[in-house]
């Protein structure tokens, strides 16, 4: 397992091994003697075997930032003026319309 970690650490840190092509990277594997399967792995980017096969979890961290209350009010006044220029917007919504829809009823 030590040689994978070593591996994906040169691999991390190589750029010109990372965009190589999977005939260097196979041979890079080779010399670094990293077992087949775990090669394989590696060679098809194939992130949930590898993970299987270190036996290890991925983990994940989310960070959420608290809105400030004077950033609620600003949001809640915009919404509310867009949405009367969105009702002004639509038809049926003018006088003369509704006169003449209002004629076309009788």
């Amino acid at each position: 397992m030590s040689d994978v970690i070593e591996f994906l650490e040169k691999l991390g840190s190589d750029a010109r091994l990372l965009q190589a092509a999977k005939d260097e990277v196979a041979l890079a594997l080779a010399d670094a003697q990293v077992e087949a399967a775990a090669s394989e792995a590696i060679l098809a980017r194939n992130v949930e075997e590898l993970h299987a096969l270190l036996k290890v979890a991925p983990s994940y961290c989310f960070q959420t930032v608290p809105r400030r209350e004077d950033e609620d009010e600003e949001e809640k006044e915009g919404e509310e003026g867009e949405e009367s220029e969105e009702q002004a917007k639509q038809p049926g919504n003018g006088a003369g319309h509704s006169s003449a829809h209002a004629a076309d009823l009788a």
